[in-house]
Formats: C-alpha cells, sequence, structure tokens
C-alpha cells in the first residue's frame, strides 16, 4: 500500500486560534485517498505542536508528500520542502492550495517541488500516487518540470460534490480533534455569483452541492464520532444558500431527524426577501440550530459594490442584520478596502455602514475592512498592473515579502495607495474597535495579555473617535509581532 504525508505548514503569524479549527482541504484530500486505499498521515503545522519532530518521525515510510500552500504559508512550505529533500531527494514533493494555483510556474520553477497541483488536488493526487509519480504529462490539471522545461497539463474538470466520500473523523490526529471548537462539514464548492474579487469567479469554481441526504449522513457521522461531544457545525461552504429548496430540505431533516446541534453558514445580503429568507424560513433556521450566519458586505459605496459586481445594496445588507437579530441569529459582516479607484469617501461610507450595523443590536459583529487582494486572472488584477503593481518572480521573493504579513500581499506594494498603513490597519481598528469587547478579547495573535489590551484600548479610542490616520501603535505592533514570530 502506497503511503501519502500531507502537511498544512505553519502561518507567516500564528494565530491563537487556529487551534479550535482544521484544515479542510487537507481532511478532504485525505478522506478521498483513504477511500482509494492509499495509507495517508496527516501533520497539521498550525495546530500541532512539535511538528518538525513528527515530519521527521514519518519520513523513514514515505515516497510522497503533499503540502497545502497559501500565500501567507510559503516560507514554512519551503523550510518544510528543504527539510524533506535533505533527508531523502527521491521522496516526491507535491504543492497544492491556493499559491500553486494561482502561481503554477512560478511554484514549479522552484528546484525543492517536484509537482505542483493546479485547482482541486482529490483525483490529481490520486492519479499521482496510482502512477508512481510517473508518465506526468497524462496527469490533468498540474505543472512538473522535465529536462528544464516547465510543463503545465490541460485543466481538471471539477468533482462531483455527490462522489466524494463522507468525512472519515478517524484521519485528523485527536489532538486536533479534541481541540476543535466548531465542527466543519463541507456541504458544498465554489459560488455561481461573479464579485470580481472573489478567487471563485478567477478559477472558474462553478457551484456543486451534496445531496440533503448525502449532508444529513455527514453530519451524523461527525457527531458520532471523534467529535461526538461537540454540538456546532459550521458548513464550510463559499454560499451555503445557493439552493433555496436544498437548504430548506436539510434544515428540515435536522429538526425531523432530532440532531441536536447549533450551525452557521455563509450567505448573502441580497438572499432576504420574501421570497427566498423570509420570516417562514428564518424560523425553521432557528428552530433547527442555526445561530450565525456570516455575510459578505464588502462595501458600504454603490460605486464599489458595482465595481466588484457585488448585486446588493447597502440597505440590503441592513436588512439582513435586522431579520436576523429578530430571530436571535448573529450575523458577522466582513469588509474590504483599499481597491483600485476607491477614494476615502467609499472607505468613509464603508465606515459609517459598519457603524450603523453595530448600532442595530451588539450581536452584530465585522470583519475588516480587510485590505484588498488582487488575484491574477481578474479585470480588478488587470488594472492594479495598469496602476504599477509588481508581484514576486520566485517563491524565495515571494517570501520575502511576505515576511510579517498576516495577509496575501504587503499593501505598500500597492501603487494606488497613498496611505497603506491607514488602509491596513483598518482590519485591526474596526474588529477591535467597533464589536464587543468580549469578543474583541479573543485577538487571534499571540502576544502579551498587558501589551493586547492597551492595543484593545488604542483601537476602540480610535473607532470611538473615528479617526483612522497615523496608525503608529498599528505599526509598532505589526513589527513587535513579526520579529518574535518564531521560523520553524
Amino acid at each position: 500500500m502506497s503511503k501519502i504525508l500531507l502537511i498544512n505548514p505553519q502561518f507567516n503569524i500564528p494565530r491563537a486560534n487556529y487551534d479550535g479549527s482544521l484544515s479542510m482541504g487537507i481532511f478532504c484530500l485525505a478522506t478521498y485517498l483513504d477511500q482509494k486505499g492509499i495509507e495517508v498521515k496527516i501533520i497539521d503545522c498550525a495546530r500541532q505542536h512539535q511538528y518538525l519532530d513528527l515530519i521527521k518521525k514519518e519520513l523513514p515510510n514515505i515516497k510522497f508528500v503533499g503540502i497545502s500552500v497559501m500565500t501567507t504559508q510559503l516560507q514554512s512550505a519551503l523550510n518544510i520542502s528543504k527539510l524533506i529533500k535533505k533527508y531523502n531527494k527521491k521522496i516526491i514533493i507535491i504543492w497544492g492550495g491556493f499559491h500553486p494555483t494561482l502561481f503554477p510556474k512560478t511554484t514549479i520553477a522552484h528546484p525543492l517541488i517536484d509537482v505542483a497541483v493546479i485547482g482541486e488536488g482529490e483525483e490529481t493526487l490520486w492519479e499521482i500516487i496510482n502512477k508512481k509519480g510517473k508518465n506526468l504529462e497524462s496527469i490533468k490539471g498540474i505543472a512538473f518540470k522535465k529536462k528544464n522545461k516547465t510543463i503545465i497539463t490541460p485543466e481538471r474538470q471539477l468533482l462531483k460534490m455527490e462522489d466524494l466520500p463522507t468525512p472519515r473523523w478517524k484521519l485528523i490526529p485527536l489532538d486536533i480533534v479534541n481541540n476543535l471548537s466548531k465542527i466543519p462539514i463541507h456541504t458544498s464548492r465554489g459560488c455561481p455569483h461573479n464579485c470580481t474579487f472573489c478567487v471563485n469567479a478567477i478559477t472558474k469554481n462553478r457551484w456543486r452541492a451534496r445531496s440533503p441526504e448525502q449532508v444529513i449522513n455527514d453530519i451524523k457521522s461527525a457527531i458520532s464520532g471523534p467529535c461526538k461531544e461537540k454540538k456546532h457545525i459550521v458548513f464550510w461552504d463559499e454560499n451555503f444558500f445557493v439552493d433555496k429548496n436544498r437548504a430548506k430540505i436539510i434544515t428540515q431533516e435536522i429538526i425531523n431527524n432530532n440532531i441536536n446541534i447549533y450551525w452557521s453558514a455563509s450567505i448573502r445580503s441580497s438572499y432576504f426577501n420574501n421570497k427566498f429568507i423570509n420570516n417562514n424560513f428564518l424560523e425553521l433556521m432557528k428552530k433547527s440550530g442555526c445561530n450565525l450566519l456570516s455575510i459578505g458586505a464588502e462595501s458600504g459605496s454603490i460605486k464599489i459594490l458595482e465595481k466588484i459586481k457585488k448585486n446588493t445594496t447597502p440597505e440590503e445588507i441592513i436588512y439582513s442584520a435586522k431579520q436576523c437579530i429578530k430571530y436571535n441569529i448573529d450575523p458577522i459582516y466582513s469588509f474590504m478596502a483599499g481597491l483600485p479607484g476607491e477614494t476615502w469617501q467609499d472607505i468613509k461610507k464603508t465606515l459609517c455602514l459598519i457603524n450603523d450595523l453595530t448600532k442595530i443590536n451588539q450581536r452584530v459583529k465585522i470583519i475588516g475592512p480587510q485590505t484588498f487582494r488582487p488575484y491574477p486572472g481578474s479585470p480588478l488584477f488587470e488594472e492594479c498592473v495598469s496602476m504599477g503593481l509588481h508581484l514576486p518572480l520566485s517563491l524565495e521573493e515571494w517570501s520575502k515579502s511576505m515576511s510579517g504579513e498576516l495577509n496575501y500581499l504587503d499593501s505598500r506594494q500597492f501603487p494606488w495607495l497613498k496611505k497603506p498603513n491607514t488602509i491596513e490597519s483598518l482590519d485591526v481598528i474596526v474588529r477591535l474597535g467597533a464589536n464587543p469587547l468580549k469578543y474583541a478579547l479573543g485577538l487571534e495573535v499571540k502576544a502579551n495579555k498587558i501589551l493586547k489590551f492597551l492595543f484593545i484600548f488604542l483601537c476602540r479610542a480610535r473607532w470611538k473617535l473615528k479617526f483612522f490616520h497615523w496608525p503608529i501603535e498599528y505599526i509598532l505592533a505589526k513589527k513587535f509581532i513579526s520579529k518574535s514570530t518564531p521560523a520553524d
């Protein structure tokens, strides 16, 4: 039997709340390969202590290593790859995830990487292992090197969600399962909408879903296995409510099967209307255990909402919040800022909308405004390039540019931003200042408690005064956290 080691690398800046979650990408890959008869070992560097020792322990027994890489994980992924190749050059290292998908040429150009997976990895990884890492030309959706030449094979079709097996929780290390605060369940992938900033629109990740029967079985499997002590399910979908009838059947079946859980999901604010998420549906959702909904609001400016093709309005966002609160469901809204063409007046409209949302009820939570992230392959990205954006040309350059960064790309690299530190600091100032104190105290980054309290106090003062310029304390805190972050 073949064996593969699946690794989720450490992030640039470790966050305290990673301990209560897990890497869904790695979990999905492990489940699929396990069904195919491949022996799988998972190591999650973001959540497991002494992960380098765990990796070293597995190296004598494996021929393949799959590493899931986001841009903020690059340095750790490179360090791990170097460790593996130093031990045995014949071990085949396969990188997958968002960074190799968006930047396959610069990824596969690195000598430590044998194969880069583009897009979904389940079938691709299985074929690589099944063919023992040979005859790669016949495998769709990968990049690899042959005689110093980069080869990118044809695009692979998206998986059918109903063909995927029920998640196999036995594959997740117990120390991760025991620390889970919520149980993630994947009921669908992709999104039918065309928001120009979204990676799903760029990768053409159309919406695909598991049947209501499969979803109920997935829930039952999770809460009867290692997660039987957990009561909170999070539907880990980009958009759980695309199909109204499917969502309603799942909700009703949770009730019919007497499944005693709380659950949360993502939804669009424009779905809240008399024909879709109406009073009757919200009442049913609450009865089934829904207690939180995540909503991508993005901006309070009509101009920006139209620019990104969000197809929603600030009025719909406000209405969705009032409806959620009416049925004792906590809404969480995410925002962005720093888009090309966005003025400070546009940002002020976003901040005003956030202020209006928080006045509805203290149960309304805010994430962001996070700095806009330009992904290659979209009209927005081309606009950024035309304004002078230059991306790193190698993984080493990427890694260096990401040092000490929480998010994809440093806002100081964006030529259209006159005050990048101010834009970048909005995420922290608003998240810690506009939200209730208890929520703010759950600050993700690991740091000294006294310094945390002081920083939160300054953010709350800034929010109360609505003063966002010259964020000196944010710049200092960022430098301090970056310097105190341990290397692999």
